[in-house]
């Protein structure tokens, strides 16, 4: 097994296994709050009892606007990483994030306090136009953002993305390998929680109630 298939291959079980531990004390919050036991356990959301605080990091959005830390202050932001020359996973998770996204606004509350956000691992080819063009076809909200390799690397590493690119001198299509996950951070630009495949649109909405609705709870 070479390194890259050994580092990915660490990685989805350490997911798998967080997901198993996160599944369990989901379903034993769920009982204490007498919540509906349609939502009892679940595979999909790994939620942090204690969320962990983001630090400071420096990014750009599609429409060359400074993406940063106090870009994540106020909404709950959903965030991929991907890259644009991506040929199957991330076109398939940002059209169920498209769906996702969509089932959260017509709820009560709505989506004005929400964000997603596509992050490009392969700034050497996403330019922000090649990014604002790709985002948007999947959803007029949606926000594409890179940076130099420095910064997306710090961001990822605080919320445990992997990914690799494997770039070829000579050689256009070098591929890119990335985490599948999807990264929830909170309104207090916490990592809150993380959603792991198989993703569905409808099934993110309902975890997605449950957690803000815990979380407005905790607050009062």
């Amino acid at each position: 097994m070479n390194r890259i298939s050994l580092k990915f291959s660490i990685m989805i079980t350490s997911v798998a296994l967080a997901a198993m531990l996160a599944g369990m004390w989901l379903a034993a919050t769920y009982r204490e709050n007498d919540s509906r036991a349609m939502l009892l356990p679940d595979r999909v959301m790994t939620l942090f009892p204690d969320p962990k605080p983001l630090t400071a990091f420096v990014l750009t959005d599609h429409q060359n606007r400074v993406f940063d830390l106090a870009s994540l202050k106020g909404k709950w932001s959903f965030l991929f990483f991907g890259f644009t020359h991506c040929p199957d996973v991330c076109p398939a998770t940002l059209a169920i994030l498209a769906r996702a996204r969509d089932n959260i606004a017509k709820n009560p509350v709505g989506a004005e306090d929400v964000q997603f956000v596509f992050i490009s691992v392969d700034p050497n080819r996403d330019t922000a136009g090649k990014l604002g063009q790709y985002v948007t076809h999947f959803h007029a909200s949606f926000l594409g953002v890179t940076g130099d390799d420095a910064q997306i690397g710090n961001l990822a590493g605080q919320l445990g993305a992997a990914y690799e690119v494997s770039i070829t001198p000579g050689m256009e299509n070098y591929p890119v390998y990335h985490t599948v996950a999807v990264f929830l951070v909170d309104p207090r630009a916490r990592y809150h929680a993380v959603f792991t495949p198989p993703l569905d649109a409808e099934v993110i909405r309902k975890r997605f109630k449950v957690l803000r609705e815990l979380a407005g709870a905790k607050a009062t």
